[in-house]
């Protein structure tokens, strides 16, 4: 994980679809789904008091480096990919 809030997403995404594969299902499988979805949330309310804290400082247009998208860097046959 990269601390971006991509990075959560993807997380969770992941954890949704091991809960959609019969294979992986498990209780196991879910209390680490429960799990991520805690921390995801944990995460996200810590980005909204940073976006609020730079609002009450008159910083409203500057985002988080959490929010900000890593840079686009050419991968294999010219294709565009994040790093």
């Amino acid at each position: 994980m990269k601390n971006r809030i991509q990075d959560v997403r993807n997380h969770l995404v992941n954890a949704m679809e091991a809960l959609g594969d019969p294979d992986t299902a498990n209780a196991e499988a879910i209390e680490r789904a429960k799990a991520i979805s805690g921390l995801a949330n944990a995460f996200t309310q810590t980005v909204r008091v940073e976006l609020d804290a730079r609002k009450m400082a008159g910083k409203e247009g500057e985002l988080p480096d959490v929010l900000t998208a890593a840079p686009l860097l050419t991968g294999p046959a010219g294709a565009r990919t994040r790093s």
